[in-house]
């Protein structure tokens, strides 16, 4: 939320990436992209391998399969 006093830089989202390329460069569009994609990498590795872990404990607790 922008208070009353804010200037305006830009007078909308594709002026705002023009002015970015053209200031900046293309690549710092996307400086952020990197750190996110290994964050969401080691999230779902995290994720799969407690998966993994638990559906083999529960094998122990019921090897049936019969309630679970």
């Amino acid at each position: 939320m922008q208070s009353l006093e804010a200037s305006k830089h830009y007078k909308n989202s594709i002026v705002c990436a023009t002015r970015i390329v053209k200031d900046e460069g293309i690549f710092t569009l996307w400086s952020g992209a990197m750190p996110r994609l290994a964050r969401l990498i080691m999230s779902g590795g995290i994720v799969f391998t407690m998966y993994e872990k638990a559906m083999d404990g529960l094998d122990i607790l019921d090897p049936e399969r019969k309630y679970l």
